[in-house]
């Protein structure tokens, strides 16, 4: 009984929505003014803004192998789609309804259902969508510029996506977004906006194109159910904006994706088990700081030619975590005073990840803490313990040579192997570490690197050499095998180890008095830890 009412119901909106139906139709493919045709669908007009081209009431059952119901592309033409049915457009790179490069157009009261995705509108202008009712399991509403007015589309709350009207917001300025319930939120053109305590489910998330000087914060979005969405939060064009306190969780792909923007500040959000938590891609000075990545498969990636962006202090852990911090085809970026625990690698630098700075990061109980194949990054006042593999030069087979890293002033501890460089590794220095336990034993160099800089080579906790002069450098040097390269001003103190404690080297020192039950004081200088880091 309720399966039949359903089909009830639905048969009636279907009615609703197209009225009058004018059958069965392939799925209609116009690739230019030429292809306004009749064996198009096309019912009536000439195309001028006045008597548009008219294709309306058809229904589109779309074949598996076909990717779109109606794509119209490359037209200037004026046109109305109205009241078509459009089912089944399952492919995950198509869409019912797709748009591309047109202007002049109208879509009104098409229905679509059973569906991957909805409509799809790229690099069009003078568009408008009224009272569309769209049933997906993945993105409803696509769109996608290279401008801003590229995004000018007339798109109001009579169109729906899963029984809620869309939310599309173009060129406002100093308003407030606050308090929705809904599965989408659109923002392009927009700045000094104010998008607060949202929440978004099962759809399209928050996106926001060409937005500018804007607060995102306090918002939730997730997924309760495996629905074929994207990100969480997206940011296309869009420069100077604060991201911050939102909680972005088991989004397919990322929590947040941050294209081609920059000068962003990312603060204070939860990325919880999404595919990825943030990912920078072709983004430049923005500043990621005191966030918390738990449980993705990749908490924070770099990618696409991001340069000058600054990690700090963010928190990446859980064993799902197959790499905690990645840097590829990035430059120029800074990681420092993170703590990655639990990572299957905690960073990675891929063949790409070039003239990076990786500072006062703790990295502990990965596979590998760092797994290096660019070139010219500075790996400095780490502390890289409890992991399989401190850092890992991966083999690269002749193909890549990684050289010119430094790698120097951090405490190896307890780790089964300490440092691995490779065949292909050339001209990297290595010097100023502190490497406990056993010290030699735990590090391997196949390559063609140096282990003593100006005179200052690395701790060893297995040296036995002597000290003649009591100069703090051991007479003996040390041979890294199996390259047979000697440390040869091997140092013999301790004392810089403790400066070299990663995220514990960055806290400042405040002194905190405690009472004692005698009602006596006593004052002890501690390290003070951000709240974000408790």
């Amino acid at each position: 009984m309720k399966r039949t009412l359903t089909l009830v119901l639905l048969a009636v909106l279907t009615l609703t929505v197209v009225g009058l139906a004018g059958g069965a139709h392939d799925p209609i493919l116009i690739l230019g003014n030429s292809d306004f045709t009749v064996d198009n669908g096309v019912v009536g007009g000439s195309g001028t803004a006045d008597d548009p081209y008219l294709i309306t009431g058809w229904e589109i059952d779309v074949p598996q192998n076909t990717k779109y119901g109606v794509k119209i592309e490359n037209t200037s033409a004026h046109f109305v789609l109205r009241a078509v049915v459009i089912r089944g457009a399952s492919a995950a790179d198509g869409a019912a309804i797709q748009l591309g490069f047109v202007s002049g157009g109208k879509v009104e009261k098409c229905l679509i259902s059973g569906s991957r995705n909805g409509i799809e509108i790229s690099s069009s202008t003078d568009l408008t969508l009224t009272g569309n009712v769209m049933y997906v399991q993945g993105i409803g509403l696509r769109i996608t510029g290279e401008s801003a007015d590229e995004y000018n589309l007339a798109i109001d709350q009579t169109n729906e996506l899963n029984n809620n009207p869309i939310r599309y917001y173009y060129g406002r300025d100093g308003e407030t977004v606050t308090g929705i319930t809904s599965n989408n939120l659109y923002f392009a053109a927009c700045s000094n906006m104010t998008i607060t305590d949202n929440t978004i489910t099962n759809g399209d998330g928050i996106q926001l194109a060409f937005v500018t000087d804007s607060v995102v914060s306090g918002n939730e979005v997730y997924r309760t159910s495996p629905v074929l969405t994207e990100h969480g939060i997206k940011l296309y064009r869009s420069d100077n904006n604060k991201v911050s306190d939102n909680v972005l969780q088991n989004n397919r792909f990322a929590g947040l994706y941050v294209w081609l923007s920059s000068h962003n500040e990312i603060t204070n959000n939860q990325f919880l088990a999404n595919d990825s938590g943030l990912i920078l891609a072709a983004s430049d000075e923005n500043r990621v700081y005191e966030n918390m990545a738990f449980a993705n498969p990749v908490g924070i990636e770099l990618e696409a030619g991001s340069t000058k962006n600054d990690v700090a202090r963010n928190i990446v852990t859980h064993a799902n975590t197959k790499y905690g911090i990645v840097i590829d085809q990035a430059a120029e970026n800074t990681i420092e005073a993170n703590a990655i625990t639990d990572a299957e690698t905690g960073i990675r630098l891929a063949s790409q990840g070039n003239n990076n700075t990786i500072t006062s990061n703790t990295i502990v109980n990965a596979a590998y803490a760092i797994s290096l194949s660019g070139s010219n990054n500075e790996i400095e006042k780490n502390l890289i313990a409890q992991n399989t593999r401190g850092i890992l030069f991966p083999e690269t087979y002749g193909k890549i040579t990684v050289r010119g890293n430094s790698i120097h002033h951090n405490v190896f501890s307890d780790n089964s192997n300490h440092i691995y460089l490779n065949n292909d590794s050339h001209s990297n220095r290595i010097f100023g570490n502190t490497f406990l336990g056993g010290g030699t034993s735990l590090v391997e160099d196949y390559g063609k690197n140096t282990w003593t800089v100006s005179g200052e080579g690395n701790y060893w906790g297995d040296y036995t050499g002597s000290d003649a002069n009591n100069d703090g450098i051991g007479d003996d040097p040390v041979l890294i095998y199996p390259a047979a390269v000697a440390d040869s001003a091997p140092i013999l103190s301790l004392d810089q180890a403790s400066d070299n404690l990663g995220v514990l080297s960055t806290l400042p020192i405040d002194d905190l008095t405690i009472t004692l039950s005698d009602g006596s004081k006593i004052t002890l200088s501690v390290l003070r830890a951000t709240q974000s880091m408790i």
